[in-house]
């Protein structure tokens, strides 16, 4: 409302200038659904690409076209054909990728042969994916060429001689995110190794270092800290993976969003000495060396690629909302790599993400309580409704007793994480003095009871989490309280006014 005692130029002026800003408000939200929009069209054309037959060739000139095509939409009046363009686009680049793991090179090999996922023990092989000529192979070895494969990390390069075949078509879509085309039969390989490229070298160093101060610590524990701090799970058992997995803690031991943001804390100390912009570039080497220390999962991807577009935001000075950030990353990696639509961790990551951006403020509302509940409550209530349809659709479960072992676990995980990784590396310089192993031990204590307890909330967790139907009607009962308790604050709100 205007000001009785105003004249009427300042009248014109108040006007204009709320005919203005809601005009920017109107722009901002279209931006924001246009960019929403886009990207679903994007995601939809590369998930639908499975359905196109349409030659290598063919596919690639077709998207260079719709790339080009939608580039001109973006930046003319004909912004409608821009969802249509990245449609094709989507189906094109995902056709071109699906054939390129679907014809890989059939035959024997022998020559160099580059490790892209580090070694570890299946039934009684030891699995890796080995890059040969361009194209991954999943490889089990068994006797001596085992021996001499485990122990090797990512980036080390090998002389082998091996066997290549096709994949069973069962296992195609399993493999295709992490563009695997076939799998390799070992016939020898070479006791030595070369290091690799020194970005390689120098995140399997610090792996090796943190692998060090494990030694402090009983064997599940390490094997738990190891995966909470990089995501290296390659040791725990099967009855802890059972465990986090059905007591809704399995993302604590995918690298994603939380990790990074500790990273950055870490290292904020230092970053914040530099200039814009060089903070800005060092930003982005840690973020591009941390995707490699953590072997390129899915979910670090994304939460590297926002991070990235976060950073290159306050280094211009613009404030960009995260849900247009989220939207960015994801048509972002999409356009860089189709593939990654079939990955499971990938959308888990992005849907529990989502969920924190746009539900989470909208529980905060309306629950009240003690900040440090409401707000640890709300945080996990938002991520596990954004993850739920992927849980429901892949696994066909959403455990109740998620809530509560987050709540209980995810903040002493959080201290993990961020104390864990300093401290894991001055143990693991100090572990090379035999004088210090008691220091080393003292030190490593505290990570050892946090390990352990968020190991104990997942084994309660899934003991006392009910099963089918029973879990079914808890979530509905969440549902319906949940409802009632916003009406109700709603009529109080209203009385009171």
């Amino acid at each position: 409302m205007i000001p009785s005692g105003t004249t009427r130029g300042e009248r014109a002026s108040l006007t204009s200038s709320r005919s203005t800003t809601s005009q920017s408000y109107a722009t901002q939200h279209l931006s924001n659904g246009f960019i929403y929009i886009s990207v679903i069209a994007l995601i939809v054309g590369t998930r639908a690409s499975v359905f196109a037959v349409v030659p290598s060739g063919v596919a690639v000139l077709l998207r260079v076209i719709a790339v080009g095509a939608a580039m001109c939409a973006l930046y003319g009046r004909f912004r409608r054909w821009l969802f249509i363009c990245l449609l094709i686009v989507g189906i094109t680049g995902g056709a071109s990728s699906l054939h390129r793991v679907q014809t890989p090179q059939i035959g024997a090999y022998q020559g160099a042969a580059k490790i892209m996922e580090d070694p570890q023990w299946r039934s009684g092989a030891v699995q890796c994916v080995l890059s040969l000529e361009g194209q991954r192979f999943i490889v089990y070895a068994y006797g001596l060429e085992g021996r001499r494969l485990n122990g090797r990390q990512v980036g080390e390069v090998v002389e082998v001689s091996a066997l290549r075949q096709r994949l069973d078509p069962g296992k195609q879509s399993r493999y295709r995110s992490r563009h695997i085309v076939g799998v390799a039969t070992l016939i020898s390989v070479s006791e030595t190794a070369g290091a690799g490229a020194p970005l390689y070298r120098s995140a399997n160093r610090l792996r090796g270092v943190l692998q060090k101060s494990t030694r402090f610590m009983p064997y599940e524990e390490a094997s738990l800290y190891m995966g909470l701090l990089i995501g290296d799970d390659r040791e725990q058992t099967k009855e802890m993976i059972a465990a986090f997995r059905g007591s809704g803690l399995s993302h604590l031991t995918a690298v994603s969003g939380q990790n990074v943001a500790f990273l950055l804390a870490v290292a904020a100390p230092l970053l914040v000495r530099a200039k814009s912009r060089w903070r800005l570039i060092a930003t982005m080497f840690l973020l591009g060396w941390f995707v490699v220390l953590t072997r390129a999962e899915p979910s670090v991807i994304r939460a590297t690629t926002m991070a990235a577009l976060s950073a290159y935001g306050i280094a211009r000075g613009r404030d960009v909302p995260p849900m247009r950030i989220l939207a960015i990353a994801l048509g972002a990696l999409l356009l860089i790599d189709p593939l990654i639509a079939w990955s499971v961790g990938f959308w888990m990551s992005s849907f529990a993400t989502a969920g924190l951006i746009v539900l989470t403020p909208i529980i905060a509302d309306f629950l009240r309580g003690p900040p440090w509940l409401s707000g640890a409550l709300s945080t996990t209530l938002g991520a596990q409704l954004g993850v739920m349809p992927i849980t429901l659709f892949v696994f066909g479960s959403a455990p109740i007793v998620a809530v509560a072992t987050n709540l209980l676990a995810v903040p002493i995980a959080g201290a993990v994480m961020l104390v864990g990784l300093p401290m894991g590396l001055v143990v693991g310089v100090l572990s090379e003095f035999s004088l210090l192993s008691p220091v080393c031990s003292l030190l490593m204590l505290p990570i050892t009871f946090a390990v352990r307890w968020v190991w104990w909330v997942a084994v309660v967790g899934e003991a006392v989490q009910p099963g089918g139907i029973v879990n079914a009607a808890l979530w509905l009962i969440v549902v319906c309280l949940a409802i009632c308790w916003y009406f109700f604050l709603a009529r109080r709100t209203h009385l009171t006014e």
